[in-house]
């Protein structure tokens, strides 16, 4: 009595095949967490202090500047002892605090450091 082996084999390819697939989008996913301020801080070129955010609409002012946060923006949180914790809304940002940020053309602030964890090179 012989066994047709190609069913097996098929599903064999489709296991192998979604392995290889998942190891393939293993980088992808690493690369998707952001970069710590203090190893990057050439992200945050922009300087400044919040007056104002409205966590409803996003809204901030930097400067004197609007911009707009959203979802996506990564928040980070320097203490005074030089720990930086991550920050999951826009209402863990304060007014009136020393900000570096980085913004998109559009006036949408990707990434904001909120303490005074980096400081502007020496002229």
């Amino acid at each position: 009595m012989k066994r047709d082996i190609r069913p097996a084999i098929a599903r064999l390819f489709c296991v192998m095949t979604g392995f290889v697939t998942g190891v393939m989008m293993l980088p992808a996913a690493w690369a998707a967490e952001p970069l710590n301020p203090m190893s990057s801080p050439s992200l945050y070129e922009q300087q400044g202090t919040v007056s104002s955010i409205d966590t409803a609409t996003g809204a901030m002012s930097i400067g004197g500047k609007r911009y707009k946060g959203n979802a996506n923006t990564v928040i980070f949180i320097a203490d005074g002892d030089g720990r930086v914790r991550k920050g999951t809304t826009l209402a863990d940002i304060p007014a009136h605090s020393p900000v570096s940020f980085s913004s998109s053309a559009d006036g949408t602030v990707t990434q904001i450091l909120i303490g005074n964890g980096i400081r502007p090179a020496a002229r």
